[in-house]
């Protein structure tokens, strides 16, 4: 197996069983092991794959170690994160109105703030604290925001509460994967028939918060959660959005390079238009497309590729603002393309 290859599946083991697979005693643990660092060893990888084996090399060290001690502990082949976390020792215990919740892992640590995984009743929760209590503000904003409208695509807050003088948000578990997870199981490419139903999903939840004057302005892979077996698309990171987006006083709060529409910038007039450019770039990447310059593969219906070219358009006179009148747009064109029948399994 190539070093490369190794490398890669090592950077999407999120557990030892991920990697090794399932195995009954260390002694089938460590003869993987052995198997796996013989080709990656920097010491006898060719000259251009030598960074690579060094960096591969310490991961493979690292998940042996901790599937050995997984192994002992008698949770190596746990899968429910709930049994898994009741074998270990939580980062930090916070108690909220009576209610004892222990978070295990950080799940996510981006410029703003940091989301901590853990449990309480045997129910998954999440914690999203700020890197910096000067962005109080921001998290301010997305539990007002969240609290205040209901939509199956978007996460449900439960409260908001002083972590280390903090402001910090709990929320409920989001059921599935982002979007980069998604990704790479799939080898950088969605068929397009269920990347319609993304959309579907994805203009059906910019379309609500719209119609209520709030612009998400920050959609970004890593803001998308993909449950394929529910056919849902859960649009998180609402800590940039800009509430009542249709006033003079509204402005925008953050670029992300490509996927953020051209025309922003902090005194730009708030436009619905924007979010949309920002989904079509997604719906490019999630084809296999180039999100630089706007290709999709041949294989694409050109209906599909029409469709979405004219939401990430720079022309502003031909870009849709209406994600309502959209996604009405998508779901005639998918029924067209790819016919009536709504439930196919993406596997």
């Amino acid at each position: 197996m190539d070093i490369k290859v190794v490398y890669e599946k090592l950077l999407q083991a999120k557990r030892p069983i991920d990697f090794f697979g399932e195995v009954s005693s260390d002694t089938d643990l460590k003869r993987i092991y052995r198997t796996y660092a013989k080709k990656i060893h920097p010491d006898t990888a060719p000259h251009n794959d030598k960074y690579i084996a060094s960096q591969a090399i310490i991961l493979l060290n690292d998940l042996y170690n901790l599937g050995a001690k997984e192994l002992k502990d008698g949770i190596y082949s746990f899968i429910d994160p709930i049994k898994l976390y009741k074998h270990m020792s939580p980062l930090f215990e916070v108690k909220i109105k009576g209610e004892l919740y222990e978070f295990y892992e950080n799940v996510f640590e981006g410029e703003v703030a940091n989301i901590f995984k853990g449990i309480s009743n045997n129910n998954i929760f999440y914690l999203k604290v700020p890197i910096d209590s000067d962005d109080n503000e921001l998290i301010d904003t997305e539990y007002r925001v969240l609290s205040t409208y209901r939509h199956q695509s978007i996460p449900y807050v439960e409260q908001k509460i002083k972590i280390n003088g903090s402001n910090s948000i709990l929320m409920r578990e989001v059921p599935g994967i982002t979007m980069p997870e998604l990704l790479k199981q799939y080898k950088n490419r969605i068929p397009a028939e269920h990347v319609m139903w993304m959309l579907e999903r994805l203009l059906s939840v910019v379309g609500y918060m719209h119609s209520n004057c709030v612009v998400h302005g920050n959609i970004k892979p890593e803001n998308i959660i993909i449950n394929k077996e529910i056919h849902n698309v859960s649009l998180i990171g609402f800590s940039f959005c800009i509430e009542k987006a249709n006033t003079p006083d509204a402005h925008y709060k953050i670029v992300n390079d490509c996927y953020t529409a051209p025309e922003v910038n902090k005194d730009s007039t708030v436009l619905p238009s924007s979010d949309i450019y920002s989904i079509g770039k997604i719906a490019i990447e999630l084809l296999g497309g180039n999100i630089y310059n706007n290709g999709m593969p041949v294989s694409v219906d050109a209906k599909v590729r029409d469709f979405i070219r004219k939401m990430v358009t720079t022309d502003l006179s031909v870009r849709p603002n209406d994600a309502w009148n959209l996604w009405s747009e998508l779901v005639e064109l998918r029924n067209e393309v790819f016919g009536t029948k709504r439930f196919k399994k993406l596997d």
